[in-house]
């Protein structure tokens, strides 16, 4: 039999006029529900003298306001529990999760069973998209305490038939983590990018195997954006297909994954979320065009439970929407780094993840792990920054002297600035099965 190319094709293959159809309805029906149901969106929109009568087409969408992770965490510490925001009554509510928490006081996003089926499909088709069946086997480390990597990914895997195995680092241990690779010998590696590097080394000293020799087949890689040379290096090390995936504990757990055909994550949310793309400082829209770059900000449809409206979630991207060859219609994206982690150094704009690419370009003569060092508080440097950078093992001062240059010189390149590098021992940065944060604020410690 023949395996078939999608795993929702009515949804993943419809044409953009039709979605957009769609959208608009379940739209109406979205804003409706909040202004009624939500007492801090009924406030929202009162204050910015709009209701869900205004809206009549998706052209309407730009006259509502904007929503951020600031404004959900003050209503939930106003409101207590879910905030105000919180549309379903509590006993219609079968799960509540949160964010990780990586950048303040985590967020609480509560689930009723039917948004509970939606993400489930949600990650199906982003998963299928990305190269996994039901014949696969998935070992779980994430935190399962509140974070949507654990519980929702595994909900959303055993819904598609995939074999789970959860095994939360934190409670698991290294030991037993290993002794489970080896037994079940599963087929997916699930991770970030940065924690691959975690992975890899609690491999080495602990089975005393190379990655590559343990059967994983497929690279889950969500969390973070993953590099071309980030990619090769995984791919090298551990002997899989890499892809990169995005989901968003606020918004949904999965988003989009990569095909493998063409540029991009493919959008996956369909019927789950209608997306926009605005300028971060003006705010203005920004037509969804090949190539147009801007913040993508996400609205969900079809959301009981906690439902958001033109959510801010600061991630900056690339937008694709030439035809792919897998035929899914739906518009691609590459994320370029985040709009609040973007800093500017003598007037260019710099993206720690932009870096991240290069530094890991140059491994194994580095680890790739570094850090920006931020010398004062704010966004704009009229100086060059210092980078510092693991050294791997213990090279000459000579080679580390040639070294240091190949960077400068590439990330003045590549990047149009002139940083200087610092190095430092090897295993000097924490390995973390999380996101990494990437600068170092030297006010902090003065």
């Amino acid at each position: 039999m023949m395996e078939k190319s999608y795993w929702n094709q009515e949804a993943e293959t419809r044409s953009p006029r039709e979605q957009a159809a769609r959208d608009e309805k379940s739209l109406k029906k979205q804003l409706e529900y909040v202004y009624g149901k939500s007492s801090f969106y009924k406030k929202q929109f009162d204050s910015a003298g709009v209701n869900p009568d205004n809206f009549k087409s998706l052209e309407d969408l730009k006259n509502f306001p904007f929503t951020t992770k600031d404004d959900l965490r003050a209503t939930q510490e106003e409101n207590g529990g879910l905030g105000g925001h919180q549309c379903a009554p509590m006993e219609e509510i079968i799960r509540i999760q949160g964010t990780s928490g990586t950048t303040g006081r985590p967020l609480f996003i509560g689930l009723t069973r039917n948004d509970v089926k939606l993400w489930n499909e949600m990650f199906s088709r982003h998963a299928w998209t990305g190269g996994l069946r039901p014949s696969d086997i998935l070992i779980n480390p994430a935190n399962f305490t509140l974070f949507v990597g654990g519980l929702s990914e595994c909900s959303g895997a055993e819904s598609m038939g995939i074999t789970v195995i959860p095994a939360p680092f934190v409670s698991t241990g290294t030991d037993k983590l290993m002794d489970l690779i080896k037994n079940f010998r599963p087929t997916v590696l699930f991770s970030t990018p940065s924690a691959t590097v975690f992975l890899e080394d609690a491999i080495r000293k602990y089975l005393q195997v190379a990655p590559g020799e343990l059967g994983f087949k497929k690279g889950f890689l969500a969390g973070e954006a993953l590099s071309d040379e980030e990619r090769s290096r995984i791919e090298k090390t551990w002997g899989i297909t890499a892809r990169n995936f995005y989901g968003l504990a606020d918004v949904a757990a999965d988003i989009a994954a990569e095909c493998g055909a063409s540029r991009g994550l493919h959008f996956c949310g369909q019927d789950g979320l209608v997306a926009e793309l605005i300028d971060p400082k003006t705010l203005d829209p920004i037509p969804m065009e090949h190539e147009a770059e801007g913040e993508i900000v996400f609205t969900t449809i079809n959301r009981e439970a906690t439902p958001v409206i033109r959510y801010r979630v600061r991630d900056m991207v690339r937008v694709y929407t030439d035809p792919c060859d897998c035929g899914r219609t739906s518009f691609r994206f590459h994320v370029i780094g985040r709009s609040d982690d973007m800093i500017k150094v003598k007037g260019v704009n710099v993206f720690p993840a932009a870096v991240k690419g290069i530094i890991q370009s140059f491994a194994p003569e580095t680890t790739g792990e570094f850090r920006i060092v931020l010398p004062y508080k704010g966004t704009y440097f009229g100086e060059n920054l210092t980078i510092k950078i693991e050294k791997k093992g213990q090279p000459g001062p000579e080679k580390l002297k040639d070294l240091g240059e190949r960077i400068r010189q590439t990330i003045r390149e590549k990047l149009v600035f002139t940083p200087k590098i610092e190095w430092v021992e090897e295993g000097t940065f924490e390995r973390t099965q999380y996101k990494v944060e990437y600068f170092e604020k030297a006010y902090e410690s003065e």
